[in-house]
């Protein structure tokens, strides 16, 4: 499998690291044109990120020191207008370059042209649609999102977003690799924020306005997500947590939430109404988000909070218990 990556950034650095952890050789191609003496500068600090990353995970006891130097020649930076044609020897290509347009469509459209017609190219967007970035790419097939959350080599989600285009052996065939190396992949459609920043923006958003209020200090805010709200949701999933309490409860506090902040915002969304109406409550109606039918509750309950325990034992935060 030969990989490569355009953009010799953050984001290209951290998913080289993912990939060469993996014992992948990677290609890191700096895009931009430069001088000799640029370059040179360029592959001196590529290096010195790359390394100081690795320093970290050695630090923190995920890989071993004598181990840094065989991860670091597992990735080679090059200088893209010395090596055009390598582009056309990948499987996978990774867009990395900056957060605009109008670099992302002409660096999309030259590694098109340049790569063979089945290599999968990904762009890494946190921002732009796969359906508007699609169009500056030669057969849209086998073009996509792949959106990494930072840092690369430590979360294992990814957010695929294909667009109307592109194969589900495509689709498939990245999911595979991805999973290969201990990621997690989700699908998602062409959707502004995909799920997690759009989620997790609302979230944000909230603790600055709570801040803003005086309801509570920033520290405070901050230990409300780090042994509440964040523990919760390392167990169970949103829609999950939804169904275990009941469908019902989240539309009764949203109405009442709605009303006394006077906000539109913590309005309870169709969906939910909807649920309610049809008395699919959740656990206790069996239905849901989800389906809960032919399920030991018993079992499964059980199951996430010896998960749970797991956690709150690991960060040392477990009740004191005396009897």
């Amino acid at each position: 499998m030969n990989i490569i990556i355009i953009g010799c950034g953050r984001m290209g650095q951290g998913i080289a690291i993912t990939f060469a952890l993996a014992g992948y050789k990677i290609k890191l191609i700096d895009i931009k044109k430069r001088s000799k003496n640029d370059f040179s500068e360029l592959l001196i600090n590529t290096n010195s990120g790359l390394s100081q990353s690795l320093k970290i995970l050695s630090n923190i006891s995920l890989i071993k020191k004598t181990n840094i130097k065989k991860i670091l020649n597992n990735v080679e930076v090059i200088k893209f207008n010395e090596h055009k044609n390598i582009i056309n020897t990948a499987n996978i290509i990774f867009e990395c370059v900056p957060e605009k347009l109008n670099i992302k469509s002409k660096v999309l459209n030259l590694i098109s042209i340049k790569s063979n017609k089945k290599a999968i190219i990904a762009s890494t967007t946190s921002t732009i649609l796969s359906s508007d970035l699609s169009k500056y790419v030669k057969y849209k097939k086998r073009f996509l999102n792949a959106h990494w959350l930072n840092p690369p080599y430590l979360m294992p989600l990814i957010e695929i977003s294909p667009c109307k285009e592109t194969t589900k052996d495509n689709i498939k065939n990245i999911q595979e690799i991805f999973i290969s190396i201990g990621k997690v992949p989700i699908i998602c459609k062409p959707s502004p924020g995909y799920i997690v920043p759009r989620i997790q923006s609302l979230a944000m958003n909230e603790a600055a306005r709570i801040l803003e209020e005086g309801t509570a200090s920033a520290e405070d805010i901050d230990k409300s997500v780090i042994y509440g709200f964040g523990l919760r949701f390392a167990v169970l999933g949103l829609l999950e947590f939804i169904d275990w309490g009941g469908i019902d409860t989240l539309n009764n506090a949203s109405n009442y939430m709605s009303k006394a902040m006077k906000s539109k915002r913590f309005a309870a969304p169709n969906i939910v109404k909807d649920h309610v109406k049809n008395n699919d409550l959740g656990l206790s109606s069996e239905s849901g988000f989800m389906n809960w039918k032919n399920i030991d509750v018993q079992k499964y309950q059980e199951k996430k909070l010896k998960n749970f325990v797991k956690i709150i034992k690991l960060l040392n935060i477990q009740p004191k218990i005396k009897i």
